[in-house]
Formats: structure tokens, sequence, C-alpha cells
């Protein structure tokens, strides 16, 4: 009795054990067929091509997006908890970056007095006696509120103009200090547009600097490096 019942519980055990290989390889069968299946099929040109550019538009290093996170880089810390990036090796950063873009590459940077200045002539973003930005500088303003971003040191704008008395009654602005403070203003906030959104201090400076350009220059270059808007980036880090 105890061997036959044995020999038809193994016999059933079999049974199952065979009915799952096969349909294993039923399975099998039809996950190749589908595979040749696929093999076979054409993908939809227009399709496709939309698929591959929306892949190169969020991978490229164009993307705004990925360009914010990507510009500076990542691993240069301050051991200080109290300062920002190191001011001699951003200075060749921001030269770098600055290069890269058709308005900003005449931009001047330069170590003074413990800080690093970067001055951008005025005439390249503003019409003469007029604070408003040019539209063409809207992209210069996007790659610097990018670079900028990247930064913990504290950074103010200062606005300038040439020693010539303001003289046109008709304008919007009454003195040449007006129109420096107005021109960082602008500059202030066409960075906040685009994503810089740190506290900054912004003042206007007018002529007030004039002194510090080369003499050895001619009137007229003088008068134009006067006409500029400065960043001021400091090596402690922003406490505002």
């Amino acid at each position: 009795m105890g061997g036959a019942a044995a020999r038809r519980n193994g016999r059933k055990h079999r049974d199952g054990v065979s009915w799952m290989v096969t349909f294993v390889d039923l399975v099998s069968l039809l996950l190749a067929f589908f595979v040749l299946m696929f093999s076979m099929t054409t993908p939809d040109a227009p399709q496709w091509e939309s698929f591959t550019a929306s892949l190169r538009s969020a991978f490229s290093s164009e993307n705004p997006t990925r360009a914010r996170q990507s510009l500076m880089p990542e691993t240069i810390k301050s051991e200080d908890p109290g300062l920002g990036f190191d001011l001699g090796y951003l200075q060749q950063l921001l030269r770098a970056e600055l290069a890269r873009d058709a308005l900003l590459r005449d931009a001047k940077v330069a170590a003074k007095g413990g800080r690093l200045v970067v001055s951008m002539a005025s005439d390249v973003f503003f019409r003469p006696g007029s604070a408003a930005l040019l539209p063409s500088g809207e992209g210069a303003m996007f790659n610097l509120a990018v670079a900028l971003s990247q930064l913990d040191n504290r950074i103010d704008i200062v606005g300038h103009t040439d020693p010539r008395p303001f003289v046109s009654p008709t304008a919007a602005f009454t003195s040449n200090w007006d129109l420096s403070l107005a021109r960082a203003f602008s500059v202030a906030e066409a960075l906040r547009k685009f994503g810089y959104d740190k506290p900054v201090e912004v003042r206007g400076a007018a002529d007030g600097k004039f002194g510090e350009i080369d003499p050895s220059l001619d009137q007229e270059e003088r008068y134009r490096q006067a006409r500029r808007v400065d960043l001021v980036i400091y090596k402690e880090r922003d406490r505002r």
C-alpha cells in the first residue's frame, strides 16, 4: 500500500512539473515571436526625430536649466565658512565665462583692494541718457546671472558715468548720479529676473571714480571707460 501511494504521488508531482515546463516554453515562444515582430517594424521617422531632438536638448550644455547647474565648477569650496570663493581663482573663472558672450567678453575683471571688480561698459547695454536695458543685453544678463548664482560671495552693483554735466532737461533723470543709480538698479533687476536671487547692494557713483581711470588715455576713451556698471565681489560670504 505504502509503495503504491508513493508511486502515485511521484507521478502526480512529475505531471505538475511537466505542466510548468510546458507553460514556460509557451511564454518563451510568445516572447520570441513579439521580439521578432518588433525587429521587423520600421519606426515612425518624424516621431523618432522629435524624440531624439528632445533628448539632445535636455542633455545639451546649451539647455538653460543644465547651464545653471554646470556653468561654474562645484568642486571649489572655501575652507573658511565665513568666506566665499577664492577671488584669485574666481577671477580666472569669470574671465573664461565672460569671454563666451559677445557683449561681456570686453568686460574688465580686476582685483582692487581685496575685492574683485567686473566692469561692464554702459554704452553696450544702454542708450545715451537711458537706464532701460537694451534687448540685445538680455542674453548677456542671463549668462551673468548663471555664473553669479553659483557664488556665495557678497556682491554690490555700482553705476558710474563720465564727468560731463547732465544737460538734458527732457530726460527722465536730473543728474548723472540719478542716471548711474538707475542703471545699476536695471542690472540688478535683470540678474534677479534671470535667477540670481541673492541680496545685493545697489549704488550710484556718477563720476566719483573718474580719477582712477588711466590719465594717459585720450579723453574720449577715458569717458567711455567711465560710463560703466561695476559688479564688486567681496571675499566674504553674503550674510544679508
